[in-house]
Parts: structure tokens; sequence; C-alpha cells
């Protein structure tokens, strides 16, 4: 009598491990991280032959009791008895493929063998390829808080624990089914904040009260008390000039924003109106220096 006798297993992820054999005869979790050799036991069954289909295709090459799996899918196994009728049950066997080793890889096309520097305005983000996991991310070897666990880490949502222009390594560990297993690689990242924008009044009353007498830029960067140091920015020079084109005054600031008190050149003050402004400055001076220029024009009042 003829029997068929299928067994199924499910991969539910690929691996890239060393070969390890399998029995059939319960379930079980592979961790490797190459391919595995899963072995039906001969001892069981004598006088039989032996097909094996990937995703419902037999496939060709393969008639023996064992197979090595190399990808996600289903795999059956077909047993024919061609002997006395000694099988009664199906043997079916689910096994979960995890994915063992993982890297964490950043949105940049640079090495991550060597120190990368990027802006922030880049939005510099960390990730991994495992999404369905829980994440441990690790700065300088210190755990972040616990509500980074996603697969992804926004470099803008951690100014509070970095510092511009310094190195600092990041990676990661998961949590899966084969415990907790930690990130082959460390990502060595130095931020700098470098477009360094700064924003201009449009307005200045230099009437000698306590407020908004001088002309000069800010920078509202959130948390940031000394707006100055936020982009390492230095060599500032500003230009004034009246809206008929006459120069009015040059402020030289050096590492501080340079400040117009409404005087010209003479020192003497000039009349209500509009006039145009020009700075140049240096931004990110100990790492990518750059000069950055920006111009327009500022209402002065004096009532």
């Amino acid at each position: 009598m003829k029997k068929v006798l299928s067994l199924i297993c499910i991969l539910l992820a690929n691996t890239f491990a060393q070969a390890q054999e399998q029995n059939w005869f319960s379930d079980f979790h592979i961790c490797e991280t190459k391919d595995t050799t899963i072995v039906f036991p001969t001892s069981v069954i004598s006088d039989s032959t032996f097909t094996w289909l990937f995703n419902n295709d037999p496939i060709s090459y393969n008639f023996d009791n064992s197979i090595t799996i190399d990808s996600t899918g289903v795999y059956t196994l077909e047993i024919i008895n061609i002997g006395e009728d000694t099988l009664t049950d199906n043997f079916t066997v689910t096994v979960d493929l995890e994915q063992y080793d993982f890297v964490v890889s950043l949105n940049t096309e640079q090495s991550l063998d060597s120190v990368i520097t990027m802006c922030l305005e880049d939005s510099p983000i960390l990730g991994t390829t495992q999404s369905d996991y829980t994440h441990f991310w690790y700065l300088d070897g210190y755990l972040l808080h616990d509500s980074l666990s996603e697969n992804t880490l926004v470099v803008a949502d951690i100014l509070d624990e970095i510092e511009f222009d310094q190195e600092h390594f990041y990676t990661a560990e998961i949590e899966n089914a084969c415990g907790i297993v930690l990130a082959k690689n460390e990502v060595t990242l130095i931020v700098n904040e470098c477009h360094c924008a700064l924003n201009m009044p449009n307005v200045f009353t230099p009437n000698g009260d306590e407020f908004n007498n001088t002309f000069k830029p800010y920078n509202d960067h959130e948390d940031q008390v000394e707006a100055e140091n936020i982009c390492e920015s230095t060599d500032f020079s500003m230009e004034v000039f009246s809206q008929w084109g006459r120069h009015m005054a040059t402020v030289n600031s050096g590492n501080e924003y340079p400040s117009w008190d409404g005087l010209n050149k003479s020192g003497n003050e000039v009349a209500e109106g509009v006039y145009f402004y020009r700075i140049v400055y240096k931004v990110n001076i100990y790492t990518l220096p750059k000069q950055k220029e920006i111009s327009g024009f500022v209402h002065l009042y004096r009532d």
C-alpha cells in the first residue's frame, strides 16, 4: 500500500549561519547565521522515497532525506512508503528562522568604516532592517532612554544627549527569539548645524529707551542659551547702506554677532528710514569651514 506523508516547515526570515542539522520530531527555532540543514531520520522510514517542494514547486535536485534551507518560504517533504503500511501519522514542524546578524546603517552614502560628519539639517538617521523587534540604542556605550525602541534613531531627537562637533559612537541591540543580539558594528558620527541661518529683525528703534536699541541678528534655536555658539560661527562683518546706496557703517565683530546702534561711520545718528545690510561670516570653523552671506533691509525708527 502506498502512503504519502506531507511535512510542512514555515520559514519566517532569512538566515546566514553555520550549517546545523535538525530533526523533524519537534518544533524548533533556528538562530544560526548561515545555511541550516534539516534532516528527516531514515531510521524511522525504510524503503521510502523523498520528494521536497518549495512553495509547492518540486525541487528537482533533492531526493534524499535532508535539505539545506537557503531561502524564505514554505518547504514540504512528501515521503512515499513503498513497503508495509507502517506510517500512521503526519509529521509537521514549524521552523522559525531568525536573521541573527545585523548592522546599524546611516542615511548617507559615506563608508561606515570611517568617521562620518553630517549636518543636522540633513536629518541624520540611524537604523536597522530589524523592524519587527524591540531595539535598544546605545550612545558612547550607554543605553539611551527606553522610549527609543524603534528600528530607527533620529539624531535630532537626542540633541540633549550629544555635543556638536564631537565624535559620538552609536550601536544597537535587538531582542528576538534568539535573545539579545548586538549589532555587528558601531557608527562614529560627528554632527554640526551647518546652515546656521541668522534670523534678522526688520525694525529697530535706537531712541535711548531700554528696548530694541540695536540692530543685530538673533537665533531662536530651542534650548540654546548662547546663540552665537550654536553654529561655531565667527568672522562676522556687517555693512550698512542707505536706501540710495550710500555706505553708512561697517561692524567687524569677530566671534560675536554684529550689532549696529544707528550711528554712521562718523559717529552721528542717521535719519529714520530704510537701510540695507550685508553680513558675511564663517560657520563650522573647526570641521567644515564655509563662508556665508546674508542681506536684506531694516526700518529704523526713533520715536
